[in-house]
């Protein structure tokens, strides 16, 4: 089928991955009307709409449908043309504009819709989108009046030619100028022409040299922004604050008709599929109803500049041109190429239910000036028209959920005149905005340069079916049945996994299907429906914050924030989890907590116990024969060989059943996600172990955690990480019918998030509740007294009080739970109540609830600190409710140290790089590892741990298996060999590889995987930017044994390269492509090491810069061999300034460990004061005295680094009489 409508405007420059679709032929269902589909169109405002929708088989069913749709979209135009047209005399726009400084207007409703978005769009895109600019639009047309261009182009016109034209205008100036002499004739034109120069510097066209306006244009500027003017409290005034100041709505009043039309043809009309087309800007309701199909739009490809100007020629010159002597000339929608050219298209997109697509390019209207043709689109921040030309963007597409969302930020966009600023501007509007941007296209001629909207760190279905093509079929086990099993599995089995589940208690779901708080996410469809602004910068920075005092790595918490969304988004849309309501709990700076709402009863849905029993019912209904479940079957250890190398694999596993009996289970991959060790209080237990001062202190853990992971894996001699780092909530209910049970039920965190507040025993607050939980807690256990009742004393607690709007924001059902059904709150009519229950003074207490309530009033309260305040509270207040909390074990932090992949790492000993190794086949996610939580952990961020980590060592597992051995050889003879890899992780190297550094490091398709490259051997790295393709070369800084990962370091500043921008802006789980290249290629055998098959015993490195990096490969590689020579591998290192040196700590490292083997010397050209070393440049007496002299025959010299420096090395080394087959040059290795 063909598209339904087309979307069109009312340095390696280009993608080497673009190809221009191909747009089926129209098969009835897009153009005129077919069965089953009716078509209403007109032209309004001077631009034609088309509208198509769902009719009945029959012309009676078809002229009805017609006729209703007709007259609710009439409706719907002629209060968009009342309200909008400033064409109109009377319109509301023009009313408005027309007003005084101070005037106030009471808006339409339209009006209001359509102004109040306005104004949050220029707050969020900062200025890039501002309809006040109408003065300036106004301005510029008139200052290109064709017919003053034209007198100045004529200036090689002989005096005839110009006296002609004079008598053509007629009037006593022509007829005077006529009579005048040739001289006279040329004397006035040149003065003209001075005069008109000097004119436009006060009043002219706005563009002057070096990227300035006219002084006309920069004092218009001063009325022709958003600042004059002023919504109302209540958005439902707007005031004029300067009396020239006008607003141009056109475009943004078009997309709320549009997105008007579309929902009355469904409300009112009666529709169930509408296709709404109103000058190339589409809005869609359901489906195409001929083919069933979702509606697709077929993005055409802008015409060339040269195109434009012809069609501008036609229109404005000769007698009977239509547009003869218009400032602004109307190109036009409809612009179709020129006989026998074909109609080019950058994408056909299909549109889901409720989707808008708006199109800005710069060639539908043009002001022609001065032999230049410029957009009609004005960059509101420099007060200038985008120049036409090839580099420049030249048309944007926006898909959003708004049509008026989509028109203003496709012309916003389009306004930069720059691809990679439109990107920067459009990108902020992907996550926390209620009208989120879904899609874009941003296209520049030249290349050309398309960019659709690319989510860092997402693989497309597309490209996760070709990496895991090769994938054999893998016997993955996981060990333990909650959150983070369950995702490992189904991720696994997705993968083509046989998975087999064991789960030592009666059910699935663990600790996961106690929790109540919530699953943190970023960027979700949630936060943009609810309209909370969030990012990554804040996610990260919480958590970092949260878990200071412990180990935060770097490379998970970006993997989790990173992944965040999509976690959310994979419980949300795939399994239909609903994960609708937000809470912004203690820690956060915003609302980022997703649990579901109330059922339909209005009882309160457990959302752990809710995910998990959801993904139970998914296993046994969708993956029967591919996840096999066995409960009560407690593993007790992991089968394991080792090699002569001590490199240990773990083979499978042992388990117990119900009778008792005790299995052996072969596996090729083992992930352990059996939970943390919060219950294991037992003499001689892992709480004990690492935390006996948590001796006797309540857990909201079930008996199930006890650390078996932890156990099983240490005994392989995995590494741990904070295993001292242990989580009290500060809220576990204290039952007054049995205090001293040690578990206890969680108080969630949602309930301080809905504005609870806590006071001591003499009714006092104590803390900001919203705090850190470590925070929280030991508060409690500081300022609050024991819990005592008859001769049971417990630990300190706290009361937690809840107003009635607290109470209806943490809503009234779930609070129901924990009141009526669990007896665990109070009802408390009155303060005075309160206070009896607590025992403290009533003056106390209602003098502390005025102070929250003043401070409430303030924004903050300075006892505590506190500036978020959910809901009110004061002494006034009645129906409250009371509990008792105290803090309990609920998390532990600290567990296996694992990687970004999921593989379980163990230490190396006397290592100085790499100095950790993973466990062959053995991967683990959740609470059983540590790393990612440091200190303390922020509430929602064990749910999403589980499912991030638990889905990428499921499917690490999964590809263990490989056809191919080593990922970057060519296959069948090859040499293209460009292999798509996902990024890992990135890793901030500034301290340990020198200065703006960061080692990226990627994943293999397999995760047992070899990159099949030789030491010395360096790698493409290729990806797209902002429709560029970037390329960059790297040297591996990981070993070529080392398995399933490819590391590289790279500069994160303008020394790095172009490249540079592709790897900062890319995150865990993007796609780039990496090709193995030419190189040294070194053979490093046992029996010794060989280059060109010429044994080699000592080596000589000469580094310039950036060079550096193959050489810490080839050092690591030949001191890991127990046959060095004396002095056997030297480096000479040569930088312009100390910042330039990398790796010098490891080099350091290296020397000292290796005295007799390695040795280095840095030379600088611009030495800091107090430098020791060599300055200025590598010279011949520095190779005699640092690397070795005379040459000899199993000696080899390598020299990497800028082509100028190599290339001097080389003459050197040929002054020192070493022959060309001693030394080897990166730069003039042209294999």
């Amino acid at each position: 089928m063909g598209a339904d409508g087309q979307s069109k405007a009312s340095r390696v420059v280009g993608s080497v991955g673009f190809e221009r679709p191909t747009v089926p032929a129209d098969d009835g269902g897009a153009g005129g009307s077919g069965a089953g589909l009716g078509v209403y169109d007109g032209v309004r405002c001077a631009m034609p709409f088309v509208i198509k929708f769902d009719c009945g088989e029959d012309e009676a069913a078809r002229q009805a449908a017609l006729a209703k749709v007709r007259d609710a979209a009439d409706k719907v135009l002629d209060v968009c043309q009342e309200t909008f047209s400033r064409f109109v005399h009377d319109s509301e726009i023009s009313k408005f504009n027309a007003l005084k400084a101070g005037d106030k207007h009471v808006m339409s409703p339209p009006m209001r819709a359509v102004v109040q978005l306005a104004a949050l769009l220029v707050e969020r895109s900062r200025g890039a989108f501002d309809p006040a600019v109408a003065p300036l639009l106004e301005h510029y047309q008139t200052a290109s009046n064709l017919k003053q261009k034209r007198m100045l182009s004529r200036k090689h016109d002989s005096a005839e030619e110009v006296a002609d034209d004079q008598r053509g205008a007629g009037g006593s100036a022509g007829a005077a100028a006529a009579e005048e002499t040739k001289g006279e004739i040329v004397e006035a034109i040149e003065r003209r022409t001075v005069q008109f120069w000097r004119a436009l510097l006060d009043r002219g066209f706005g563009h002057q040299p070096g990227g300035k306006v006219s002084r006309a244009v920069d004092a218009l500027r001063e009325f022709s922004t958003w600042d004059c003017f002023e919504i109302s409290e209540d958005g439902s005034t707007l005031t004029k604050l300067h009396d020239e100041a006008k607003l141009e709505l056109n475009g943004i009043a078009k997309g709320w008709a549009i997105d008007e039309l579309a929902r009355v043809l469904v409300e009112e009309a009666g529709r169930r599929d509408v296709f709404v087309d109103w000058a190339g800007d589409i809005k869609v309701r359901g489906r195409n109803p001929v083919s069933g199909k979702p509606w697709t739009v077929a993005v055409v490809e802008p015409p060339t500049v040269r195109a434009v100007e012809d069609r501008v020629k036609a229109l404005t010159t000769g007698k009977d041109a239509p547009q003869r002597n218009r400032a602004v000339v109307r190109v036009g929608l409809d612009f179709e190429p020129a006989p026998g050219e074909q109609k080019n298209y950058l994408a056909l997109l299909e549109l889901r239910d409720g989707a808008a697509v708006a199109t800005s390019g710069d060639y539908e209207q043009v002001y022609a000036y001065n032999g230049r043709l410029f957009s009609h689109v004005l960059n509101p921040k420099t007060a200038m028209l985008q120049q036409l030309d090839d580099t420049a963007l030249a048309q944007v597409t926006v898909v959003s959920s708004s049509c008026m969302v989509a028109d203003a930020l496709a012309t916003a966009a389009l306004a930069t005149g720059d691809v990679r600023a439109g990107r920067a501007m459009l990108d902020p509007f992907r996550t926390g905005f209620r009208e989120p941007i879904s899609d874009f296209l941003l296209y520049a001629r030249e290349g050309p340069r398309v960019v659709r909207l690319t989510v860092p760190g997402v693989e497309s279905k597309q490209e996760r079916r070709q990496r895991l093509a090769d994938t054999e079929k893998a016997h993955v086990i996981v060990v333990g049945g909650g959150l983070a099993g369950m995702s490992a599995a189904i991720e696994a089995a997705d993968a083509g996994a046989s998975v087999t589940l064991l789960e030592k208690e009666p059910k699935t779901g663990g600790n996961s299907a106690k929790a109540t708080s919530g699953i943190n996410g970023w960027g979700t469809e949630t936060q943009a429906r609810l309209g909370v602004a969030d990012e990554e910068r804040l996610f990260e920075r919480d958590t970092f914050r949260s878990g200071k005092g412990g180990h935060t790595s770097d490379s998970l918490v970006r993997t989790l924030s990173t992944k965040s969304a999509s976690a959310v988004h994979w419980l949300k849309n795939r399994f239909g989890v609903p994960l609708t309501v937000l809470s912004q709990l203690g820690g956060h700076s915003a609302k980022r907590t997703h649990r579901a709402p109330p059922d339909e009863h209005g009882r309160p849905v457990p959302i752990g116990f809710l995910i998990m029993k959801t993904l139970r019912d998914v296993v046994e209904t969708e993956y029967g024969g591919r996840i096999t479940v066995l409960t009560e079957a407690p593993v007790t250890k992991l089968r394991h060989q080792t090699d002569q190398g001590g490199v240990k694999t773990v083979v499978g596993v042992t388990h117990s059943d119900k009778q008792g009996g005790s299995h052996d289970l072969d596996a090729d991959a083992v992930v352990l996600t059996t939970g943390g060790f919060g219950c294991d209080q037992s003499d001689g237990g892992l709480l004990m172990k690492h935390r006996p001062d948590l001796k006797g202190t309540p857990t909201t853990n079930g008996a199930f955690a006890s650390g078996d992971g932890v156990k099983m894996a240490t005994a392989l001699g995995a590494n741990l990480i904070d295993m001292d780092k242990v989580q009290l909530h500060p809220t576990g209910f204290i039952d007054p019918k049995d205090p001293g049970n040690a578990t206890k039920f969680l108080a969630p965190e949602a309930i301080r998030g809905s504005g609870a507040v806590l006071l001591n025993s003499k009714g006092e607050r104590f803390v900001n509740e919203l705090d850190l939980r470590s925070v929280v807690a030991a508060a409690i256990q500081d300022k609050c007294s024991p819990y005592e009742k008859g001769d049971y004393c417990g630990p300190p607690f706290a009361w937690c009080l809840m107003a009635k709007e607290a109470q209806e924001l943490f809503g009234l059902p779930t609070l129901g739970f924990y009141k009526d059904r669990l007896g665990l709150f109070e009802d408390c009519a009155t303060v005075a109540d309160v206070a009896a229950f607590i025992g403290c003074d009533p003056d106390t207490l209602r003098a502390t609830l005025d102070a929250y309530a003043a401070a409430k009033q303030r924004g903050v309260c300075v006892k505590t600190g506190k500036m978020v305040f959910p809901s009110a509270l004061s002494s006034a207040d009645t129906g409250l409710v009371l509990a008792r909390v105290t803090p309990s074990v609920h998390y532990t932090m600290g567990g296996l140290d694992i990687n970004a992949a999921g593989e379980v790492q163990e230490l190396l000993p006397n290592r100085i790089v790499g100095g950790h190794r993973h466990i062959r086949r053995l991967f683990a996610a959740g609470e059983v590892t540590g790393g990612v939580h440091g200190n303390n952990r922020l509430g929602g961020n064990s749910l999403l741990e589980c499912v991030v980590f638990g889905r990428i060592a499921g499917e690490r597992a999964a590809t263990i298996k490989h056809r191919n051995t080593a990922c970057l050889l060519p296959e069948h003879g090859a040499n293209d060999a460009w292999r798509a890899v996902t990024m890992r992780e990135i890793r901030n190297t500034d301290e340990t590889y020198g200065k703006n550094t960061r080692e990226i490091r990627f994943n293999l398709h397999g995760s047992l995987q070899f990159s099949g490259l030789a030491v010395g051997q360096y790698v493409g790295v290729r990806g797209e930017l902002d429709g560029e393709t970037l390329m960059g070369f790297f040297s591996p800084i990981t070993r070529p044994e080392d398995e399933g990962v490819l590391g590289i370091l790279c500069r994160f500043d303008e020394k790095g390269g172009p490249i540079y921008r592709l790897l900062e802006f890319i995150r865990p789980g993007s796609v780039l492509h990496i090709k193995a290249m030419g190189g040294l290629k070194l053979n490093f055998r046992p029996e010794g090491i060989f280059y060109n098959e010429r044994r080699i015993k000592r080596l000589g490195l000469l580094a310039g810069g950036t060079g550096i990096a193959p050489m810490i490969q080839i050092i690591r590689e030949y001191l890991h061999r127990t046959d060095c020579q004396r002095n056997g591998i030297n480096l000479l290192y040569a930088a312009d300034q100390e910042g330039d040196l990398a790796f010098m700590k490891i080099l350091e490292d290296l020397r000292d460990k290796h005295p007799d083997h390695f040795r280095f010397y840095a030379i600088l050209n611009r030495p800091p004061l107090g430098w020791t070393e060599g300055v200025g440049f590598i010279k011949a007496k520095n190779i005699r005295s640092h690397i070795f002299f005379p040459p000899e025959d199993d000696q080899l010299i390598v020299m990497c680094g800028p082509p100028v420096f190599e290339s001097i090395m080389c003459k050197t080394l040929q002054g020192l009489g070493f022959p060309e087959t001693s030394y080897y040059s990166y730069a003039a290795d042209t294999d």
